[in-house]
């Protein structure tokens, strides 16, 4: 069951687009648009890095949206990778970022995604959203890696927290909670996030 507190999607995201976007629901890319907005970095967020990029068509839309970020990392894994949870094993990138054209974008691939990274290798953020592996393992430690490298401000992402029971998004969050972390998730959307 969900149980994180709510919050109303931000007063200053743009308005819903009625088409779905692929791997997310109407207005969730303009209600993430909104939460990056609120990092709160010297003159806005300036270094994003997204777990689980795919063929960057979220980078794609926050790059065009925020001409202020001065590098979007996109992490993924390589084609052959096999999420743990059986309803992502469709959704491995055959050609990771290829929608992304933008000199601020830098594609990170590894064999095992974000699993296969370290904290120095990435270097601080203002905001980290996590998209990738929704089994348990990645998400404890794509969660772990973001809380290591967001600076005081920034805020941490997470997409997929609902009640479906075919990731583990929700589970591992609400451990995160019990353990003291204030997370909240977006009314009418499977966002949530955290404030560093």
């Amino acid at each position: 069951m969900l149980r994180l507190p709510t919050v109303p999607r931000p007063a200053d995201a743009p308005p819903a687009t009625p088409a779905k976007r692929r791997f997310m629901n109407p207005g969730e890319a303009e209600a993430l648009l909104a939460l990056v907005r609120q990092a709160r970095a010297p003159g806005g967020p300036r270094r994003m890095i997204e777990i689980g990029v795919n063929e960057g068509l979220t980078a794609r839309y926050l790059l065009a949206q925020l001409p202020g970020l001065v590098e979007y990392i996109g992490i993924d894994v390589l084609p052959g990778y096999v999420p743990a949870c059986q309803v992502q094993r469709h959704e491995v990138p055959r050609e990771p970022g290829r929608l992304v054209e933008d000199p601020r974008f830098i594609l990170l691939l590894r064999p095992r995604g974000s699993l296969g990274l370290r904290p120095e290798q990435l270097g601080p953020a203002d905001v980290v959203f996590i998209d990738g592996d929704h089994g348990r393992a990645a998400v404890t430690n794509d969660s772990a890696l973001a809380h290591a490298i967001v600076r005081p401000g920034g805020m941490i992402i997470w997409h997929d927290y609902h009640d479906l029971g075919n990731v583990d998004v929700r589970d591992v969050l609400h451990e995160l909670a019990d353990a003291g972390h204030i997370i909240k998730r977006v009314t009418a959307t499977w966002l949530a996030f955290e404030r560093v």
